[in-house]
């Protein structure tokens, strides 16, 4: 006989929630596509209804702190499931877990399958009573839950090492725990932060190093404990305008909040995007191996509206500075154009605007000449103590590593 479920029920949710991840292209193979199809993802949040959870398109947070900052979350369906598709997980690894939401672990357990194993680490008491809970309740009591800071080398790790550690709330650093106990032909995953911006890696071994094959525009909760470095803000115009200064560079805030007070110079370059905008995510990260210092403009819409800065999209502006001036990337309307598309251009403040812009611009310019067609940025990570900068090279100095991008 037959069973039947009824529209609407957990079941169909994720039935429809799996067509939908695969139609977008974020499921890619089968063995993570079954196991979305297998895990119970609506008794990990189950404050939340069945059609919220596996039809979240960010996101769902599931704890906040003092302060009303949300502190842990389940991450939504679709880099739930691209992260998987970057980790290669398969039977029979050793897989560690930084971050505990319940959801991602349970997934894991489906892709290791009984020979393998699952540890996943959250410095939050709360956060693993809660996964711990979830977990048994979803029937992966075989998951190891631990509280530790998952910054620090665990203590039960195994000795040849993780097959894949897969990081799941936002770092400011790779850690070298994680390089130590990442297994030789390991796969780490992780979502870091650089120069300002967001990026989850797939990181793999290439002799000294690391080396990036994936990047995913992405944001989680920031991680805490030893690891949690919060970038510095300068408040250009109270709250509505800010710039975000990472790994301590160098920003004279009452400088660059004078220039930001006086006029501007535009200098737009010529480089257009399609509607999609599928240049800039690459050219973000380009940039931040190419210009230094390096940072994000943000603007709140009504700053916009009144003026304060050209247009500037959501998730912030690529930024440049020096002792006295500051330049962001803008976008506009491509003149002369009946189809839907944006020219890049550069809005600059202070004494040295005009220079300023024109480096930037210039540099804008030159990326989208030399790597329009190219494949994505490379990221690579080295231990801070291993290999130096090349001669014109712009690195990325972290607190236990130095990246360089290329």
């Amino acid at each position: 006989m037959t069973e039947t479920v009824s529209l609407g029920t957990p079941d169909v949710l994720r039935e429809r929630m799996v067509e939908q991840l695969r139609e977008r292209g974020a499921l890619t193979s089968s063995a993570v596509e079954a196991a979305f199809r297998t895990v119970p993802r609506h008794l990990f949040v189950p404050e939340k209804s069945p059609e919220e959870v596996y039809g979240a398109p960010e996101g769902l947070f599931t704890k906040h702190n003092e302060r009303g900052k949300p502190v842990s979350s389940v991450s939504a369906p679709w880099l739930h499931a691209r992260m998987l598709e970057a980790a290669q997980v398969a039977p029979g690894m050793r897989v560690l877990e930084i971050g505990s939401g319940g959801c991602n672990a349970a997934l894991l357990a489906e892709l290791v399958g009984e020979q393998g194993s699952v540890t996943t680490v959250d410095i939050d008491r709360d956060i693993t009573a809660r996964a711990r809970e979830r977990l048994a309740e979803a029937g992966y009591g075989q998951v190891r839950v631990r509280e530790a800071d998952g910054a620090r080398l665990l203590q039960d790790a195994p000795a040849q090492g993780f097959d894949r550690i897969i990081v799941t709330v936002g770092a400011a650093d790779l850690s070298s725990a994680w390089m130590d106990q990442l297994a030789p032909a390991g796969r780490l995953v992780v979502p870091l932060r650089f120069r300002g911006l967001s990026r989850t890696i797939a990181f793999a071994r290439e002799q000294d190093h690391l080396r990036s094959d994936t990047l995913i525009v992405s944001g989680f909760v920031a991680m805490q404990g030893d690891s949690a470095h919060a970038p510095r803000v300068v408040r250009l115009a109270g709250q509505e305008v800010r710039l975000v200064v990472d790994e301590d560079q160098p920003a004279d805030d009452e400088a660059l909040t004078a220039a930001f007070a006086g006029p501007w110079h535009e200098q737009w370059t010529g480089v257009e995007l399609g509607p999609s905008g599928g240049l800039l995510p690459r050219l973000e990260v380009w940039l931040a191996g190419a210009v230094a210092p390096y940072g994000r403009l943000r603007a709140t819409p009504a700053a916009a509206e009144r003026g304060l800065v050209g247009w500037v999209l959501g998730r912030g502006a690529p930024a440049a500075w020096n002792h006295n001036s500051l330049a962001y990337v803008t976008l506009r309307r491509a003149p002369h154009t009946p189809q839907e598309r944006y020219e890049l251009g550069v809005i600059a403040h202070g004494p040295d605007r005009e220079r300023l812009a024109a480096r930037l611009a210039d540099t804008v310019t030159r990326l989208d000449r030399e790597a329009r067609d190219a494949a994505e940025p490379v990221v690579r990570a080295y231990r801070r103590d291993g290999r130096g900068p090349g001669p014109v090279e712009v690195t990325v100095d972290k607190p236990s590593v130095r990246l360089v991008i290329t």
